[in-house]
């Protein structure tokens, strides 16, 4: 039977001197971020009027995109989390001469997950782990999965990028505080 940890992605600062058996120093552990599995969740896709879509040269949508990150603890006691990143992306025509709204060519909403493991985490370490570290290893197959969905739907793929997570966690942050 294969190693578990064969599987796993770690996050955190090792010290060099520490072994899996320990090198009998009694140095604090470190916050550590195991990643296990990482998959879609749920997606939806509407492709608006698909039968002109497929009868005209490609488009270049302009898109608008809004993001949100969340994280649950699968069982009460555990350090196991699912960390969802949400995705909705909504592509737009070019807006018509006449002042009219664009027309909207689709609109998708992608919710990528993944599971987490965290060990030796403190107070002060636990929200940024599962909200800015999580979503920084799920981010690229999130986006990837994006730009595939929208170039196998006909559109030239929709290519977005890097989200800053540690800003997108303060900025949410006075927020939280307040609500």
């Amino acid at each position: 039977m294969a190693d578990q940890n064969t599987m796993e992605t770690v996050t955190g600062a090792g010290n060099p001197t520490d072994s899996v058996g320990g090198s009998g120093s009694k140095a604090p552990a470190t916050p550590t971020l195991l990643m296990g599995a990482q998959y879609i969740r749920s997606v939806s896709f509407r492709a608006l009027d698909s039968a002109l879509l497929h009868t005209r040269p490609p488009v270049r949508p302009n898109t608008s995109m809004t993001l949100d990150v969340m994280a649950r603890q699968v069982a009460e006691n555990q350090p196991d989390f699912e960390v969802d990143i949400v995705m909705n992306c909504v592509g737009r025509g070019d807006a018509p001469v006449d002042g009219s709204e664009a027309p909207t060519l689709f609109e998708t909403q992608i919710t990528y997950s993944g599971m987490f493991t965290l060990r030796n985490v403190t107070a002060e370490s636990f929200e940024p782990m599962l909200l800015v570290e999580a979503p920084k290893m799920l981010f690229p197959a999130a986006r990837n999965y994006l730009a595939d969905l929208t170039r196998e739907a006909g559109f030239i793929p929709v290519i977005i990028q890097q989200i800053d997570f540690f800003a997108l966690w303060q900025s949410r942050r006075p927020k939280q505080a307040a609500g």
